[in-house]
Parts: C-alpha cells; structure tokens; sequence
C-alpha cells in the first residue's frame, strides 16, 4: 500500500488548522458514535497503533457552549432543549448551566451569559501526532511532495494514479482523501462528487502568560458560532460565520489567502459574552487558513465509501470541521467497506449523487 501526499508532511493541508478538538454533542446519533469511537482510539492510542510511549496529548477540559440575549444569531441556541435531547440518546453526563451556574464555575463567562452546556469528557487531540503515529505504525509507504494529478481508469474501473511528476502506480484501488482536492480529483476519474469546498480561518492569538488559564475549556458561542480555546501560546479563535463569503464555493488552493476584515470580526464580537476578550492583543498573531468540504445537500455527515460510478474508487471527504474528531473512526469504516464487511446500503455516510435523504446535523458551527 502506498500514501501519496501532496505537501512535504502529513496532516499539512487542512489539518494543520484545525482547533483540534473532540466533543459527542451532535444531532444525529450516527455522528455521535463516531466521534465516541475515535476517541476511544485517542485515549488507547500507543497501544492500539503497538507504539508504547506514544502521546497525542489528549486533554480532556470539556466543551462549554455558551447563549447571550437576544442579538446578532445565525440559529436559535435553544440550549436547554438540547440538553434534553442529548440525555434521551444516553449522553448523561452533559449539564444545562444557567448563566449564573456558568459564571460561577467558569470566571472568564461575561455578565451577559444567560444559558449554557457542559461536557467535561470533550477536549483536545494532537492532529499532528495522530497522523504521524498512524503513518509510523502503518504497514505502507509515505511519500510526500507526491501530489496526485489523475486517477486513471478503463471500463469504469480505477486501473492506477498518476503523480504530478509523471509516476504511474498501478492499482485497482484507490481512497481518494485529498481535502478540497477531492472532487477535482474524483472528477477527472469520471465520478461526479457532490461536495463544495469553503474557506475557513482561525486564529492563533499570542498572549503573555496568566491571561489564560491553560485548563480552560472550548468555549463556543452557540449563538454565533465563534469558538476558541487555550493553547501554550495564547488561544486560537475559530468562527466559520464571520465573513459573508464562507458559505461560498470555492475552487481548491493551497495555500488558501487570508482576509484582514475577519481579525476584526472576532475583536468586536467575541468580547459579547467573554469578560477578558476587551483585554485581549490582537498584535502577535498566527493566521490559519483552510478550506473545509462539505457534502451538498449538507446534512452534516461526511463521505465515506465506494463511488458508485467507478469500481474501485472509494471516497473518504467532507468532514468540515470534523476531520480530527471523527478521522479514527471514519478511516475503520472505510477499511471495513473496502474488505466488504460493512454493508453499503447501510451506510449514513455513503457516496450519493442526489440526496443521502439524512436529517440534516443541526450541531455543525
């Protein structure tokens, strides 16, 4: 087995973006086993991969989703009810806070914090050593600055990839995981995709120490959507419905530029229900930029399977926001598919031309 990748390291292109975290509060219950079950796979990784020793540095601080009167929102938070919600699909351990609750427990919560959530098994993964402990462990080839420019077939079957510096692989199967390169990729095999590519930032703000509390946890504005989190350097600062242009289509790039008028953004609406936010320098910064794919019609589940115009072609994309948290899983899926053990009928997250017919995930930001 062979892994083409097309930057100089893995988890490079997207990624590398990433906030890192992991929570299991989502809508559909399909996701929310996935997402259990990668984590599983973090907190057992070094044994689970054979590498004793080996740390993804998982940190479970929890995830806290926050509500604030009424104002600017791009959905109704309706926190309570999720709360609810969640307890009926067996996820007992989230507690509804009130807003003096959360300020009581968590003293970075602004006075105007009415409702929020708390899980406290969340947290946070190393992307980056996950990656690298799979490739350590895995019994394949890595090779990187290795971008793929087709995908070849004859009859409607995949017979080999070609390379951007004119390598041929022969082979008859093919995982095509390639972030916002994935449909361009899928296409020229002559296997329509439905999924749109749209640009993201995030922030890696530099603070001087004390300012954070390292052990805080995510905190997500659930009427906005902005998010952020403690790192060593400061917090980075994620929000995918800043700009007006983030829930465009977009052509695959690489590097993706970044767009100064989205720093504003998070200054001035971020300080609405974080106290310390109006303290916060926004002079030493690291930018992240990327591009999420999602499924169209997006119902926030992502693609994982056999395409069902190429024999051999299988797809594993549009995780959006996801990728980290639900990877583990999502790559067991797609290794049961491929050695047909897993029904793709079955399949939530099945390749589909149309409409998969899934209620759509209100949880994805």
């Amino acid at each position: 087995m062979l892994d083409l990748e097309r930057r100089g390291a893995v988890a490079s292109l997207t990624s590398a973006h990433s906030a890192e975290g992991f929570r299991l509060e989502w809508d559909a219950p399909e996701n929310i086993e996935m997402v259990r079950e990668s984590v599983e796979v973090f907190d057992q990784f070094a044994e689970i991969v054979g590498l004793p020793g080996y740390d993804v540095a998982v940190e479970k601080h929890g995830y806290l989703f926050i509500s604030g009167p009424a104002g600017p929102a791009y959905r109704p938070a309706r926190l309570q009810e999720r709360v609810e919600r969640w307890r009926n699909l067996g996820l007992t351990d989230i507690e509804y806070l009130t807003g003096d609750q959360a300020r009581d427990r968590f003293p970075f919560a602004a006075d105007a914090v009415e409702h929020a959530h708390f899980r406290a098994g969340d947290g946070f993964v190393d992307a980056t050593a996950v990656a690298r402990g799979l490739v350590v462990s895995g019994r394949f080839e890595t090779f990187v600055e290795a971008p793929v420019a087709a995908i070849q077939t004859s009859n409607s079957g995949v017979t080999g990839v070609q390379t951007a510096g004119g390598r041929t692989v022969a082979t008859e199967t093919v995982v095509v995981a390639a972030g916002p390169f994935t449909r361009q990729l899928s296409e020229r095999a002559h296997a329509p995709l439905p999924t749109e590519n749209r640009r993201r930032h995030g922030l890696l703000l530099h603070l001087a120490p004390g300012l954070v509390d390292p052990s805080w946890p995510m905190v997500v504005d659930a009427d906005l959507g902005l998010y952020w989190r403690p790192r060593p350097e400061g917090i980075f600062v994620g929000w995918e419905k800043a700009l007006s242009w983030d829930q465009l289509p977009s052509e695959p790039a690489d590097p993706v530029p970044a767009d100064f008028s989205y720093l504003e953004q998070v200054r001035t609406h971020g300080r609405r229900l974080t106290r310390f936010w109006h303290d916060l320098p926004f002079d030493q910064v690291t930018w992240h930029t990327g591009q999420y794919v999602a499924a169209t019609p997006n119902d926030g589940r992502p693609i994982i399977g056999l395409h069902p115009e190429v024999t051999g072609l299988y797809i594993n994309t549009a995780y959006e926001g996801r990728g980290v948290m639900a990877s583990p899983a999502g790559g067991r899926l797609l290794v049961r598919l491929i050695q047909g053990e897993a029904g793709a009928g079955a399949n939530p997250f099945r390749v589909f031309s149309e409409d998969r017919g899934n209620e759509p995930d209100g949880m994805v930001l």
